[in-house]
């Protein structure tokens, strides 16, 4: 598995200098700060991550994260069973019930790219075309026969599958080819597929480089798939940290109010985190996504209606139905949404019924 590794730690040996000067000085010395890694996907999702580290949030609670980029959250699943990682960023939805299919039994801790009051709002993912191919967005039929990029297992192809059913559209029809996400903008451009299923900031870069020929069939679009992606570790492993994910999950809530607040100055860290990444790109990207760290009435109904149809479609196999627990542990959660209260005043408030949410699933 390839990954890239970034990191802004307090150098070694200034650290040690530190440490020297308040030995001397009588000053209190400071507590070894704690060594984690945190795998994320290489897409706008992540943004938490890049400014948690960027602005030391996560310093501030004692903790060295350690990023580790990757190409999917597949990948990501497979770094957290093998022991190489604490953390890992993956939605909810598809890739927990995906992993707990297999027996990796993982489960989120706090999300951060959210909306809170959807049952089910994919605001990352989307469906691009060319017109030249004749791609027609108010014709959803102009999509069959079509050669179409997509990530084999993600959310996007999910997305993608229920788009087509819900405008009864025959993807059977269409030549479905897996390619990375960070390579369906050339991909497109020059022409090898006729559209694509890519996520942010893939999409924008896309819809940029192709022009007046970009043809944009669905984005960000409600009702098609739960999606929120957050902080996921093995469930095991979340009983006996409680401690070290409490720190943790209060640098996502603060970097998650900081994007909210600041989209202009997040979208000007991400791409000192995304090679090649345009920063209008990013700023047009981010524009979709939405960033609520909490789990509401919508979003627990939506995760286990994904993963049941997950289940339904044959995508995976599960000898019982899903049900919220078997995607989240959110005890912690709620304890830093006591203690910290202002890092959530910002956000509306929560639907308390299904009746009241939106972007409700068939």
């Amino acid at each position: 598995m390839s990954c890239i590794v970034v990191s802004r730690p307090l150098g070694v040996s200034v650290l040690g200098g530190l440490l020297g000067i308040a030995a001397l000085t009588g000053l209190p010395v400071a507590q070894p700060m704690q060594e984690i890694t945190f795998f994320v996907v290489n897409n706008l999702f992540s943004t938490p991550a890049f400014v948690g580290v960027e602005n030391g949030y996560w310093a501030q609670q004692g903790l060295n994260v350690k990023l580790k980029l990757t190409s999917s959250g597949r990948q990501v699943t497979q770094a957290l069973q093998a022991g190489e990682a604490q953390f890992g960023h993956a939605a909810f939805s598809t890739t927990i019930a995906s992993a707990r299919a297999s027996g990796n039994m993982l489960k989120g801790v706090i999300p951060y790219y959210n909306a809170a009051e959807y049952v089910a709002k994919a605001g990352g993912r989307a469906l691009v075309g060319r017109k030249d191919r004749g791609i027609d967005a108010a014709n959803p039929k102009s999509m069959e026969s079509k050669k179409i990029a997509h990530l084999s297992g993600s959310t996007n192809e999910v997305y993608m599958r229920e788009w087509f059913k819900k405008n009864g559209a025959d993807i059977s029809k269409s030549q479905l080819v897996s390619v990375p996400v960070e390579n369906m903008p050339i991909t497109i451009v020059q022409g090898q597929v006729d559209a694509i299923a890519p996520w942010e900031p893939y999409t924008a870069q896309a819809i940029r480089e192709l022009g007046a020929n970009a043809v944009v069939v669905s984005r960000g679009e409600a009702g098609l798939v739960s999606d929120l992606i957050g902080v996921v570790a093995h469930e095991d492993w979340i009983k006996q940290n409680s401690g070290l994910i409490e720190k943790f999950s209060v640098g996502i809530a603060q970097a998650a109010q900081f994007i909210r607040k600041t989209p202009r100055e997040a979208a000007e860290i991400d791409t000192r985190y995304l090679d090649g990444l345009d920063l209008a790109d990013a700023m047009e990207g981010i524009k979709f996504l939405q960033w609520d760290p909490r789990i509401s009435v919508c979003t627990a109904h939506g995760l286990v209606l994904t993963g049941n149809d997950m289940v339904k479609g044959g995508l995976i196999k599960m000898s019982k139905p899903f049900v919220p627990n078997d995607f989240y542990d959110d005890s912690v959660l709620k304890r830093v949404m006591d203690k910290y209260p202002e890092l959530f005043s910002d956000l509306s408030p929560l639907p308390k019924a299904l009746a009241e949410c939106k972007g409700k699933l068939d």
